[in-house]
């Protein structure tokens, strides 16, 4: 079984710089427990910083043998709102990127399908309400998971929610125990993302 991961920095967490490519994160979490029920189980984590849904779309699409995934997983989201909110954008503009967004994002998903992949997790994309100027952020985060919620549900594909799971154990733990910075996970933060996305694809369906 062939697992490929796609999204930005919240993914990559340094893989390029750990022997194995997996990076420091929950894409290792996830392989180190399917491992050991899956045998030859391998997983490829195509994250990097910084990417957006146009980048990680190019990307994807630059890939050789795109067929031989099993299961493509996609977190992305929270760079485009970062982007937007670092111009002087309308709420007008900001309603329309939020559509581009969706379109973009519904065609590198309808890709995936097209490719013949058999199972697609699409994480919802989150963001901590710490440092205070992350509150700005949110509620056009939110757009873009109502979004890709949309998508999941039009495609019959899995949806991972993960804002309220975190806002929830930020709530019961103290964010600085889950990000590093409002947006990057620490260990603890990684394991809850790890807990969740084998909830949504458990063993006995492998």
């Amino acid at each position: 079984m062939n697992l490929l991961f796609l999204g930005d920095s919240i993914t990559d967490c340094n893989h390029s710089f750990t022997p194995d490519n997996l990076g420091c994160g929950y894409v290792r979490m996830i392989y180190r427990q399917l491992s050991q029920a899956v045998p030859g189980l391998s997983a490829a984590n195509k994250g990097i910083d910084g990417f957006t849904v146009t980048r990680v779309r190019t990307l994807w699409q630059g890939l050789p043998q795109k067929e031989q995934y099993d299961l493509v997983s996609l977190l992305v989201g929270v760079n485009d709102v970062g982007m937007w909110m670092d111009r002087d954008y309308s709420s007008h503009q900001l309603f329309r990127l939020c559509e581009a967004f969706a379109e973009e994002y519904e065609d590198l998903v309808t890709d995936f399908l097209d490719r013949g992949i058999p199972r697609v997790i699409l994480m919802e994309p989150f963001i901590f309400q710490t440092p205070e100027k992350y509150l700005l952020w949110r509620p056009w985060l939110q757009k873009l998971s109502a979004s890709i919620q949309k998508i999941a549900r039009t495609y019959r594909l899995t949806f991972l929610p993960l804002q309220k799971i975190l806002d929830q154990a930020a709530e019961d733990l103290g964010s600085a125990s889950l990000t590093t910075d409002g947006i990057h996970l620490t260990v603890q933060g990684n394991r809850i993302l790890t807990e969740k996305w084998l909830e949504a694809f458990p063993l006995p369906d492998l």
